[in-house]
């Protein structure tokens, strides 16, 4: 299974520094946006004054 050869990435991308296929930077990417999606959800959904189960519940609920 031939890889794409490892290309310098855009330096005004996040972590341009780090070598990787464009395969595997375009997988990071999706889940840098899903983990970003989770964090505005979390935020949007659990009070200021929440504490470590408030979390738990918020992110429990969304994986039901």
């Amino acid at each position: 299974m031939a890889t794409a050869p490892i290309q310098p990435a855009d330096p005004s991308e996040p972590a341009a520094y780090l070598e990787m296929p464009p395969e595997r930077r375009a997988g990071a990417k999706v889940h840098a946006a899903m983990l970003s999606a989770t964090i505005k959800k979390v935020a949007a959904e659990v009070p200021f004054q929440a504490d470590v189960d408030d979390f738990r519940r918020v992110l429990t609920a969304g994986v039901k």
